[in-house]
């Protein structure tokens, strides 16, 4: 098998790393609605304590991806990911052990370091290997990853929950784990870099790159605020609405459209960037994702939720590769990854604030008001990206 760096996403080592980034969103779009049932069905707990354990995964990513960014810049990120992935499984396994409100807690703090971890080194790979004029390209396939695990993880994680019970999900979500990492592994390279100078250059170090992450960064962090309050509440909003709860046209279900939403227009826009330039993109995209927040706000049957969620999917299809080339065309080789742990860790604070917040207004107001508001932000967020694409 040929390295990544030189066969670039037409290689097996290119796939085999987008399908450990898949398993790695499956088991935590199978993992994660689990949480607040769990602390509501049995544990008693309210709304807003479901969604505060769901959140800690994203406040301990906030820490551990600049952290694995740099690690992966002076380590490599294939020695990051083997740390991580073993990380993300014990996590996962701390719930099989006593199931309470402090092991939930727990579970999710470490299990939210390793697979946000995870997640930094794979996408540090593929940016520091992928020839540059593939990278867009690279990160849109990759990008995918999330979406297809999306599709499938909520379907997974609510079917074993209803058939056989909170253990099965975590046992399965574990084999999935493990097998994400070994698949990862089988792909070469992904060492630390050759060079290594004692003398850092000019224009490195951390302040180009929060310079470089600020505007796509607040998109991002509005837009993952977004994603986080989805996987943690929209089931239960749907299945509030009038949605039933299982079978095809069940509110798990809506996840799978909005995933094939992203997936098709991904694969029917993809060179979009391109041709109106990436903040031109991005602009438009968060309409889109505001708009269709607003649909699944008053969605009270299937067909219009799932209009809803082709809105959204076509709204996200193009932020992740976007967003992703904004925060780190101006580095270079020496802070790349870094800048994605950075740009990563901020979209980790959007998921964390989208499903604690989100805790609080479903508390407060409801989730279609929750929805509403999301969607406001989206639209706000816009202008922090500029007027116009410079560099074209």
């Amino acid at each position: 098998m040929r390295p990544l760096a030189e066969s670039g996403v037409r290689g097996a080592a290119f796939w085999l790393l987008v399908l450990a980034s898949t398993a790695g969103y499956v088991v935590n779009g199978a993992s994660t609605p689990v949480v607040p049932r769990l602390a509501t069905d049995q544990l008693g707990a309210d709304p807003a304590l479901g969604g505060l354990l769901v959140s800690l995964a994203g406040f301990v990513a906030i820490g551990a991806m600049p952290v694995a960014g740099v690690l992966s810049d002076r380590l490599g990120p294939r020695r990051v990911l083997l740390g991580a992935g073993l990380l993300a499984a014990v996590g996962l396994g701390i719930v099989l052990v006593a199931l309470s409100i402090p092991t939930l807690a727990v579970s999710r703090l470490v299990f939210g370091a390793g697979n946000a971890a995870t997640a930094t080194a794979l996408t540090a790979w593929v940016v520091a290997e992928v020839p540059v004029t593939q990278r867009s390209r690279a990160l849109g396939l990759f990008g995918l990853a999330v979406w297809i695990g999306l599709a499938l993880g909520p379907v997974v994680g609510e079917n074993l929950y209803q058939s056989a019970g909170h253990r099965s999900v975590w046992i399965v979500a574990i084999g999935i784990q493990l097998a994400g990492l070994a698949v990862a592994l089988l792909a070469r390279d992904g060492s630390a870099p050759a060079y290594r100078s004692p003398a850092r250059p000019t224009g490195t170090g951390i302040a180009p790159v929060l310079r470089a992450v600020v505007r796509p960064g607040a998109a991002g962090l509005v837009a993952w605020a977004a994603e986080g309050f989805m996987i943690a509440f929209l089931i239960q909003h749907l299945v509030g609405q009038g949605v039933g709860a299982q079978g095809l046209t069940g509110a798990a279900n809506v996840f799978t459209v909005f995933a094939a939403s992203v997936v098709g227009v991904r694969l029917l826009l993809g060179g979009l960037p391109d041709r109106v330039g990436p903040v031109r993109t991005a602009r438009g995209a968060l309409v889109v994702l505001a708009a269709g927040l607003v649909v699944l706000a008053v969605a009270h049957d299937f067909p219009t939720a799932a209009a809803g969620a082709v809105l959204v999917g076509a709204g996200y299809s193009p932020l992740f590769p976007t967003l992703t080339i904004l925060s780190t065309r101006t580095l270079d080789d020496r802070s790349r990854a870094t800048g994605v742990g950075v740009f990563s860790a901020v979209t980790s604070a959007g998921y964390a604030v989208g499903s604690l917040v989100g805790g609080v207004l479903v508390s407060a107001v409801g989730s279609g008001w929750a929805l509403v508001v999301l969607a406001a932000l989206q639209l706000a967020a816009v202008p922090a990206l500029g007027r116009h694409d410079r560099g074209r």
